[in-house]
């Protein structure tokens, strides 16, 4: 189950960021808008809105620019995406056509975000199709029409993945490569970010500093990296240490469930039947839970069976291990060596099987 990331990752946008004024002007005919609203569009954070009368909204103070946001118009079908910085900015949706006004960022932007936007548009309406098709035949596409619209899609994913890096390629001399590795890194190759961002000008930019964190973050997880020890409550409200368990001289997977989550849920049996086999050979589990309830925590290790130690500070996906390990999706999973070190990540099904079965053999 995917972290909502909204969908990736840090809302700044200048050479060095600064305090200013900015001033962003909506206008429309569309007499339905009452209130429009401006949100970060790489953390979904909501800057500042304001009433629509007469059709005209203004939103302006200050704040930390250049933004990438995204403007929302409430009770209006489209968003506008935009570049806020400290030129005045208009907004113009008029007989459903939109035109930014603003700076030579914006334009920039606007071009990029024009082809992205089409892309998903296609995505969406290929989505839409599928639903329409599906409630024809009972609630299930038919094989044959779902490996069709399936092939199409991730065409249109392809298709969009590419794009974005050929603009980051384009842009490389400007911040719209900044703001495009910030807001999609998780579509990218994080490895292929890395190499770019070794000799990309504006690479030390606050907008990129959450994304190198999550390269880092990855790292944590490479074979052969040492464990990064945190503290966490058990369901006992003990505290307890990773090191508690991890670099004692045992195999230790590392599990990241919920128990809201329907692909835990579903993998878990797997999960259980591996501690089964291997745990009389000295394999261990310990559970970190992305739970907010912890009686709906705990319901699930019982209704699941689940005998093994379990972690949680109970703040769901803002998780100090989330972000430590660098885990955007759930089930996921690390196995440690005897000695601490990372011997696999990400290990599911046959594949954690495989795995155990090789290390005890």
């Amino acid at each position: 189950m995917k972290k909502w990331l909204g969908m990736s990752l840090a809302t700044l946008l200048a050479v060095s960021c600064t305090q200013n004024g900015y001033k962003v002007t909506y206008t429309t005919d569309n007499d339905s808008v009452e209130k429009v609203y401006l949100y970060a569009q790489a953390t979904g954070e909501l800057l500042d809105s304001a009433d629509c009368k007469d059709g005209v909204a203004v939103i302006d103070g200050e704040m930390e620019l250049p933004v990438f946001a995204v403007l929302i118009p409430q009770q209006a079908k489209t968003t506008v995406k935009l570049v806020v910085d400290n030129e005045p900015v208009e907004v113009v949706n008029k007989a459903d056509v939109i035109e930014v006004i603003g700076s030579e960022l914006n334009e920039k932007y606007r071009v990029v975000v024009s082809k992205i936007d089409e892309i998903g548009k296609k995505s969406q309406e290929l989505m839409e199709k599928a639903q329409t098709i599906a409630m024809e035949h009972g609630g299930r596409l038919p094989d044959s029409i779902s490996a069709e619209l399936s092939a199409k899609y991730y065409e249109l994913m392809n298709e969009k993945v590419a794009y974005i890096k050929e603009s980051i390629e384009q842009h490389k001399e400007d911040l719209i490569s900044a703001g495009l590795i910030a807001i999609y890194n998780s579509q990218l190759d994080i490895k292929e970010v890395e190499e770019f961002l070794k000799d990309y000008k504006f690479s030390n930019h606050p907008i990129l500093t959450k994304v190198k964190e999550y390269i880092q973050a990855l790292k944590r997880k490479e074979v052969g990296a040492d464990f990064v020890d945190f503290t966490m409550n058990d369901m006992e409200g003990t505290p307890r240490k990773l090191s508690d368990y991890v670099g004692k001289g045992n195999y230790v997977l590392v599990d990241f469930w919920a128990s809201w989550c329907g692909p835990c849920r579903r993998e878990m049996p797997n999960v259980k039947a591996a501690y089964d086999q291997f745990h009389p050979k000295g394999f261990e589990i310990v559970g970190i839970s992305l739970d907010n309830d912890k009686e709906a925590w705990a319901k699930a290790t019982e209704q699941m069976g689940i005998t093994w130690p379990q972690m949680s500070d109970l703040k769901g996906w803002e998780c100090e291990a989330v972000d430590l390990y660098g885990i955007r999706g759930i089930p996921a999973t690390i196995l440690f060596g005897p000695d601490g070190k990372v011997v696999a990540a990400n290990l599911r099904a046959e594949a954690l099987q495989k795995k155990l079965e090789e290390v005890y053999q």
